[in-house]
């Protein structure tokens, strides 16, 4: 069978809502499913998966499902991952521009399946065909500078490394067994325990990997392969501010980003924060209590609330983008000033609603977030099987 790819047709920025198709080519033939809607507000489009959110319990191979992290190469194609709903990596034939036609989308790697299929996909750990692939769960890929894609293949445990021109995935990391070794040795023989996220430093020299279950954050030396851990201790707890990074405990490090100065900024799940790392020390900047819920917007991000964010990338500006995803959000968090705000979504309120901006849009756990290449907002919309763009 042939590529599979999907088109998803948009209304002119005029029209708030207007009826489009999803196209499907399988072998050439064209497939038309008129039932679908893609909306067009003022400032936010679908730009992949159904308008009004998920629309079946059982996942659809043509489709987008459950799309996690997302990322640009530099002829400005997007790329994301599925989580256990499908366990691809998809992308865009075209580049995403705010002057350019219908997007087309298609699968690269990994075959359709989800995490209920039995038996259980085997790991695999040596380079493949990227059809071949079966991944688990992935969480998150970084696109860099040369092209390749690392991902992060969570619940195999490993880091692996996508090249689109050769069309192959080979494994950097991991041994495909959970645990923790390997600090200070080679990459490949270095043991993880789920590692959600894989983001890139600036230059590409280096892959921060939030490897959670061992509640550290480790990095990645892509040119020498070989991994050290940046920040934790090994146990599960609030950390500590001012402490050294490897020596405070982390709760539930889930993400993390660097940016342009060389902090780095990292997510915790339970512990419901932000933490910045620089200089080999340890300061929450987000929710110092580390309680779960909702609140602070315009003020001081210390004294604010998340719950369960997911994921952090920096945006143009350098403030650092935090996906709140229990609270259905995208937030910011402004270094410069100390400050946190809303950018994106109806706090507390999961829904699809498309609204006139991203502040009455609607977000139903959302899982990823980026900067697209001219500048507008692109969300991984997770619990919707959706992406939207907008004004940013």
């Amino acid at each position: 069978m042939s590529s599979w790819a999907f088109r998803f047709f948009t209304s002119q920025a005029q029209v708030f809502h207007n009826l489009a198709r999803v196209v499907l080519l399988i072998g050439g033939v064209v497939f038309v499913d008129a039932g679908m809607r893609i909306s067009a507000a003022a400032d936010i489009t679908v730009l992949a998966g159904p308008a009004g959110g998920r629309t079946a319990e059982s996942p659809a191979a043509a489709l987008v499902n459950e799309p996690f992290a997302i990322d640009f190469d530099a002829e400005g194609r997007l790329y994301g991952v599925e989580f256990t709903r499908g366990n691809r990596v998809f992308r865009s034939k075209e580049p995403i521009t705010a002057d350019g036609g219908p997007a087309t989308f298609e699968f690269v790697a990994g075959q359709f399946h989800t995490n209920a299929d039995k038996p259980a996909p085997p790991v695999v750990v040596a380079e493949a065909r990227a059809a071949d692939i079966r991944f688990k769960g992935m969480h998150d890929l970084a696109v860099a500078a040369d092209g390749r894609i690392f991902l992060a293949d969570t619940f195999h445990h490993l880091i692996r490394v996508f090249d689109p021109a050769a069309g192959r995935v080979s494994t950097l990391a991991g041994t495909g067994q959970p645990g923790f070794a390997g600090d200070g040795g080679p990459a490949a023989k270095a043991v993880f325990n789920e590692p959600y996220c894989g983001s890139l430093s600036p230059d590409s020299s280096r892959l921060l990997v939030a490897d959670i279950r061992n509640h550290r954050l480790r990095v990645i030396d892509v040119a020498a392969n070989t991994v050290e851990t940046v920040a934790g201790n090994g146990k599960q707890g609030q950390p500590i501010d001012g402490a050294r990074a490897t020596e405070t405990p982390l709760a539930g490090p889930r993400a993390a980003c660097e940016a342009a100065d060389g902090t780095i900024y990292l997510v915790l799940r339970e512990g419901n924060a932000l933490v910045a790392i620089r200089d080999g020390r340890v300061q929450t900047v987000v929710n110092a209590s580390g309680k779960g819920g909702y609140g602070g917007d315009g003020g001081p991000g210390r004294q604010a609330l998340l719950k369960g964010p997911k994921y952090v990338c920096m945006d143009r500006e350098q403030r650092v983008l935090i996906v709140d995803t229990e609270n259905h959000c995208i937030r910011r968090y402004d270094p410069a000033t100390g400050s946190i705000d809303l950018v994106a979504g109806v706090p507390q309120r999961g829904g699809a609603v498309v609204g006139t901006d991203w502040k009455t849009t609607e977000l139903r756990r959302p899982h990823g977030v980026r900067i697209a290449p001219d500048g507008r907002l692109v969300i991984a919309d997770s619990d919707n099987d959706r992406l939207l763009i907008g004004r940013y």
